[in-house]
């Protein structure tokens, strides 16, 4: 009689880089995959994932490193779904602000203060334009994941928080009223980071005079070639006793998410495959071979930096802490 597999409960979402494994054309060898691909939004998906629904899911990648700093819950792999520059989801209201500069003193608005995304974001004010996060008071219109500590800043909340998804048009409707004199916010990931086109600036700009902050593409593009940093916003994480309990699962994940991302220009447009064409091309490598490599190694420690002066974390974490031993494998 044949052994049942162990089944694996993952949670993640339903991109092109994943379809083949929600699909069933790319299986986990040795492994049932119990799939949940349906969540209100990122938000929504990563707090069931810390809340413990999942044996691996998709993590806010800040989360994850905060987490990891107090306990051993959680392990990362080196796949990263969704990665890209921050400074296109830094938005202001037009006549109101004529340099990054003259956000010190401000308030400024945020979705988590603790998201992944408003972490780079605050890191690139910082390091591009001297703005430390002390210099600015915050306001938050969503609930967050988690953050486990005492804040160095005044934040102040909506209370009660908008739902998952839909902290977006509170925040445009701040900064038009001049409430807010920026707002910092989630999407237009990859290549929409970089040469913009996403949907991002529609939805902000559903009230007057919101728009980005930054959107010349060529210094964007000499920032990321400068820097070799290319941020990492959502990581897949599992349960360390899931881990230990079956030795072989990280290796056999992380083959298993290459297969599907080799796949993954079958679900694309044309014009998607073109604009990956083109990142890769900025970077000189692929950001989705799902490796730990240079630039993943240097970015993670940027946003470990970013969250100590945050106030978000204590300290630097050693990166063999933070991945198992197979994710130094390369592709």
């Amino acid at each position: 009689m044949a052994k049942d597999k162990p089944q694996i409960k993952l949670g993640i979402p339903n991109l092109h880089r994943t379809r083949a494994l929600i699909e069933g054309k790319v299986k986990l060898e040795g492994y049932e995959l119990d799939i949940t691909h349906e969540f209100k939004g990122p938000g929504d998906r990563h707090n069931r994932f810390n809340q413990g629904e999942f044996d691996v899911g998709e993590f806010s990648t800040a989360t994850y490193l905060r987490t990891r700093e107090k306990s051993d819950r959680f392990t990362a792999l080196p796949i990263f779904l969704e990665r890209g520059p921050r400074q296109r989801t830094i938005f202001y209201c037009e006549g109101r602000l004529n340099h990054p500069s003259e956000l010190k003193g401000k308030k400024i608005g945020c979705f988590r203060y603790g998201a992944t995304a408003v972490v780079w974001a605050r890191g690139f004010l910082l390091d591009e334009y001297g703005l430390k996060t002390t210099d600015m008071s915050w306001y938050v219109s969503g609930k967050e994941v988690y953050i486990g500590r005492e804040l160095p800043v005044k934040v102040e909340r909506l209370d009660p928080p908008e739902p998952f998804g839909k902290e977006y048009r509170h925040l445009s409707r701040l900064v038009s009223e001049g409430v807010l004199h920026a707002a910092m916010v989630p999407g237009d990931f990859d290549y929409l980071g970089i040469f913009g086109g996403g949907t991002l600036p529609g939805i902000m700009g559903q009230y007057p005079g919101v728009r980005p902050l930054f959107e010349d593409t060529e210094e964007i593009i000499r920032y990321i070639k400068r820097t070799r940093i290319y941020p990492m916003i959502h990581t897949i994480a599992m349960k360390t006793e899931t881990a230990k309990r079956h030795p072989d699962l990280p290796s056999t994940l992380i083959r298993a998410f290459r297969e599907a991302n080799k796949l993954s220009t079958g679900y694309m447009s044309a014009k998607e495959v073109s604009g990956y064409e083109k990142e890769r091309e900025v970077l000189g490598e692929d950001p989705y071979a799902f490796v730990l490599g240079e630039t993943e190694k240097r970015s993670i420690q940027t946003l470990n930096r970013y969250q100590i002066e945050q106030g978000l974390m204590e300290k630097e974490l050693p990166l063999e802490s933070l991945f198992p031993i197979e994710a130094t494998a390369s592709a």
